[in-house]
């Protein structure tokens, strides 16, 4: 049986992006001269099965969920400041707050990842994995009082925090032991 009207001769065509993309039936349509009916009434007596769309948000079609994936990827990115990641993407706080929930629900990034609130954790921190000081000194150089509850809080909340580059003497510890036991006292 022979085929009539505008689409002989683009048939084949038609089936084959009728299988393959998602197009909807008016694009479709306009592609090949015809009404969005026409192409729907041809891919119903063909019998062809469309493509699903994907619903939801495409992280791999987002820069900006690309961008907060790289940043993961960093070493120590758990104790990256959200105020430090979007400066860095370029984002809005919200925005970046949505994709990052996104990437943490899809398990694509760390579930800590962006949840730091404190700049002055942060650089802390960034003190704490690569110079070989007390942890008193690096809470007295960001401003923070008691860097060592900060740490403790951390490690309980679930954060891989590795132990300090810096080893306490006996004299020290003992030194800070009668500091605390002094300020217990008062």
């Amino acid at each position: 049986m022979a085929r009539r009207g505008i689409l002989r001769g683009k048939e084949d065509d038609l089936v084959r992006d009728l299988k393959e993309t998602t197009l909807s039936f008016k694009k479709l349509g306009e592609r090949y001269g015809v009404s969005r009916q026409a192409a729907h009434d041809f891919s119903k007596r063909q019998g062809i099965k469309r493509p699903v769309k994907p619903r939801g948000h495409q992280t791999e079609g987002c820069r900006l969920c690309q961008k907060l994936i790289q940043i993961s990827k960093k070493p120590h990115s758990e104790f990256i400041c959200i105020h430090t990641i979007v400066k860095e993407t370029g984002g809005s706080r919200v925005k970046c707050l949505s994709h990052l929930r996104t990437l943490r629900d899809n398990g694509l990034v760390n579930p800590k990842f962006g949840r730091l609130h404190s700049k002055r954790a942060e650089k802390a921190y960034a003190i704490y994995f690569t110079k070989w000081l007390p942890i008193n000194t690096i809470g007295r150089k960001v401003g923070i009082k008691n860097f060592h509850s900060i740490i403790r809080k951390h490690r309980e909340l679930g954060y891989n925090v590795p132990p300090s580059l810096y080893v306490y003497n006996g004299w020290e510890k003992s030194r800070i032991l009668s500091q605390s036991q002094r300020r217990k006292h008062r």
